[in-house]
Parts: structure tokens; sequence; C-alpha cells
């Protein structure tokens, strides 16, 4: 093997690696273990924001106990459902079901909506490793505590900022 194919294949192997290292970080923040993913729950309220932003699409909504949830939308999902980026706008009366987090805060992660009257779905089962492993982990006994450590949340801020793309994004 010449210099030259040596530097290519350098090249190329450095090249890899710089994609799939942050896609491997990327897919980590993409879990779904630290929500409840096998009891969905459907609360209704009024949105007060809905934010169509990199990497996770974001409700606010306040729940007709008062409570503010900030929901997390899988940006992917919503858009193979065929929705636009403002098919949810602040005002909106809506009944949402949510797969809650673990932890008791008022976060959750979308399974659907209905708003007018029309239900639109957007995560109704999920198929995530982590996801499902944080579930059996749990069921079979294991603290949440526990599970936690090793699925934990993202920290606030934790998240890259990334703008509005209309692609999909990996999962």
């Amino acid at each position: 093997m010449n210099a030259r194919s040596s530097f290519f294949i350098r090249g190329f192997l450095l090249s890899v690696f710089a994609v799939l290292i942050p896609a491997a970080a990327s897919y980590a923040h993409h879990s779904f273990a630290a929500y409840d993913i096998r009891n969905a729950v459907e609360i209704t309220g009024v949105a007060e924001d809905f934010a169509y932003i990199r990497p996770h699409p974001k409700l606010s909504l306040v729940d007709d106990e008062g409570v503010s949830w900030e929901i997390e939308v899988p940006i992917r999902r919503w858009q193979g459902a065929g929705l636009a980026p403002d098919a949810i706008e602040p005002g909106d009366q809506l009944v949402v079901r949510i797969f809650p987090a673990r932890s008791g805060k008022p976060k959750a992660a979308m399974s659907g909506f209905t708003k007018d009257g029309t239900y639109h779905s957007v995560t109704e089962e999920v198929r995530q490793r982590s996801g499902n492993e944080a579930a059996d982990a749990i069921e079979s006994g294991e603290s949440l505590e526990e599970v936690l450590e090793r699925y934990p949340e993202p920290e606030p801020g934790s998240e890259p900022r990334q703008g509005r793309r209309s692609e999909p994004e990996p999962e």
C-alpha cells in the first residue's frame, strides 16, 4: 500500500468516526426511557405554546387542573404523520395522549392529540430499545432511581441547539 492510499484510508476512517460519534450521542439523547411508555394517559387543556424546533418540538400545555406540562414531540413521527409545524397554536383546546415522565414531574412525550374533534396520532407504540428496557426493568421490580441512573433525563439546556429544519431526524 502506498502513502497516498494509506492517507486516503485514514481520512476516510476519520470521516466515518466524525459522523458516528455525534450520531451515537444523538441516539442516546432520543431515548423514551424517562417516560412511562406502557401507560399512556390523556390530559385536557389549553396550549400555551408550541415551538417547532430541533431536536424536539415542545408543547406547553396548562391542563384543566392548572398544571403546566412540558410535552416533548418526536419530530420524525410528527412529520411522518403529515402534521404541519403549526398544527397546534397557542390557545388551542386539546386532549393530549401522553407518556408521562417516570419522575412524576409534569413532563411527557406525546402519543397523539385531539383538536377540534379530530385525533392526530403521533407515536402510538414505542419500539425503541432503551425505552422498552427501562419499562421491563421497572416492571421486574428494579427501582425507578436505578433505572433513571442508567437512562437519565437530559439536563435542561443540554440539548443541542439546531434551529428549524424540515427533514427527518434520526431517532
